[in-house]
């Protein structure tokens, strides 16, 4: 297919819109100031995941001691009020939960905040204002490139006009929005970055499959890797990519033969970008690959993966926080016509992070706006959204066109009073359901009595492969008034009315080796303390 040739001068909207973008989003930084917050134990940029994510850095570089030792007899003035979150392992060894891949992105911007702090009057302890201030506009740095990266792989097959709606699609109509901005620091943003020029890379090796592009690749996938190791599924796009049928693909790996030291390189380099990774492991765990995760309980459940709630529930589902992505699912069949190349990695890829992400024990991803592990692919759904978005401006109807143009402004509006209402408060991180939703729905500030309506899950269920919800309010008052023996009772028949959870029950007691009657005592006993005292998510 011969690719459009569109330079600045001649069509110079995509570039304004990006301009447009970048405006937005630095001024919604300055609006929220998170990086101010620097109160011990409550900072707003270094704090949940981002924690374990970036300890890496001041352990390494301020502390001088990654194994975390010093925690033990730390430096004068040194509290770890949530600085770092460890786990400790059965050898006794603390081990940083996550991989080290953010820290690699993160660490440019570190250095830059570690030189100036004393300039503004800071400490050089790693956690101050300074460095807050450069993780946020750090992570804007990254989403500009991913979206300059972006904008030029569009331009290669679709009219500048469909390139600025799509981009303003992707920046206003989506959750890339407040994980840009509001927690920045979080992994998203960052891949979304990774995984635009991942697609790059990918295609200009297979056009010109050479030393330089092979590194590049191979590097980029394994830092992909390294920063979320799910987002290894991106292989589906190396592989596949411009495989348009059973014979092609059969070519494709005659090709991979015929490349194999190409193959090989990148390999390497893909390894290499984990060997810090690996040897950290070895020096903590005495094993080279480590699921660090299942060190506290953490497990996939691929045998009853949550589709219909990650794509659909009012909890966190896709499809209802970020309903732009429907278009973008809409527009994969209109690939196998318009730009068939991209048909089977974009719907492979989807298909097998749909189902690995909600195999995850936490399949609403612990607190958060929307489904944010989607987030990472958005690079890769502009593809279809693209072409949904072609077919609005340019193929149909003047009516459909009208009617199309609408329904993606009534889309970027409705994703902009969710991230308001996220902001607020309005919409609660994972006390969610349908009542608290509708009730909610547009609203700018929490509906009075709204938390008592809400229904926060079960995390040390679900971490067994059991999903409930509890009310946050006195929905329960009735078995909390009873001997704990009846109540308990009183939740055993609850549960045996329930055939979704009876089906959970038993497999989690056919894979712990349990008697089914003991399991679900433990599960209607965990539900009946869980009942009687409101959880503290919903406070």
């Amino acid at each position: 297919m011969k690719h459009r040739k569109c330079p600045f001068r001649a069509n110079p909207l995509p570039s304004f819109t990006i301009l447009a973008i970048v405006v937005f989003y630095m001024s919604t930084n300055f609006l929220h100031h998170n990086w101010t917050r620097d109160d011990p134990g409550r900072r707003g940029v270094i704090r949940w995941d981002v924690i374990s994510y970036y300890s890496y850095l001041p352990a390494t570089f301020i502390y001088g001691d990654v194994t975390l030792d010093f925690l033990d007899d730390p430096p004068e003035g040194f509290r770890n009020d949530d600085k770092f979150w460890p786990i400790t392992l059965e050898n006794g060894n603390r081990l940083i939960i996550t991989s080290m891949g953010l820290s690699v992105l993160y660490a440019p911007f570190f250095f830059m905040a570690h030189a100036l702090a004393p300039l503004f009057g800071e400490a050089r302890d790693g956690f101050g204002s300074i460095y807050q201030f450069f993780l946020v506009f750090g992570a804007l740095v990254y989403v500009i490139l991913g979206l300059v990266v972006l904008k030029n792989l569009l331009l290669r097959y679709f009219k500048p006009r469909v390139t600025a709606v799509t981009l303003l699609a992707i920046a206003f109509g989506t959750n890339l929005l407040y994980y840009s901005t509001f927690e920045a620091a979080m992994s998203h943003s960052y891949n979304f970055f990774l995984i635009v020029l991942f697609m790059v890379t990918v295609i200009r090796w297979y056009e010109k499959p050479g030393v330089g592009w092979t590194l590049l690749t191979g590097a980029l996938f394994g830092l992909i890797a390294l920063v979320r190791p799910t987002n290894i599924l991106v292989i589906f796009f190396l592989v596949l990519w411009d495989v348009k049928s059973w014979r092609e693909f059969t070519a494709r790996t005659g090709f991979f033969f015929r490349k194999f030291h190409l193959v090989l390189l990148m390999m390497a380099a893909f390894i290499m970008v984990w060997i810090p990774q690996l040897l950290y492991w070895k020096a903590l765990t005495g094993q080279y690959f480590f699921f660090s995760y299942g060190a506290k309980g953490d497990a996939f459940y691929f045998l009853q993966p949550q589709v219909l709630n990650s794509l659909f529930s009012y909890k966190k589902g896709w499809f209802v926080y970020t309903p732009m992505m429907l278009l973008a699912v809409a527009g994969i069949p209109i690939l196998w016509r318009r730009l068939r190349q991209f048909f089977f990695p974009v719907l492979l890829l989807l298909l097998s992070m749909i189902y690995v992400q909600s195999s995850w024990w936490c399949w609403w991803f612990g607190g958060g706006f929307g489904l944010r592990a989607y987030i990472d692919i958005y690079g890769i759904m502009a593809i279809p959204l693209a072409v949904m978005v072609e077919v609005i401006l340019l193929r149909s109807r003047k009516f459909f066109r009208v009617a199309g143009i609408f329904l993606i402004a009534a889309l970027v509006a409705f994703q902009l009073i969710n991230t308001y209402q996220y902001w607020k408060r309005v919409i609660h991180h994972d006390g969610m359901n349908r009542q608290v939703y509708w009730k909610s729905f547009l609203r700018l500030k929490p509906p009075d009595g709204i938390q008592e309506l809400m229904t926060i899950p079960d995390s040390d269920l679900a971490m067994k492969g059991i999903y409930v919800a509890c009310y946050a309010g006195d929905q329960y008052r009735e078995i909390a008034e009873m001997e704990p023996g009846k109540a308990i009772g009183r939740v055993k028949e609850m549960i045996r009315e329930d055939p979704r959870l009876v089906r959970q029950i038993g497999r989690y007691a056919r894979r712990n080796g349990v008697e089914t009657e003991d399991a679900f005592s433990r599960v209607a006993e965990s539900m009946y303390f869980r009942m009687i005292e409101k959880p503290e998510s919903a406070r």
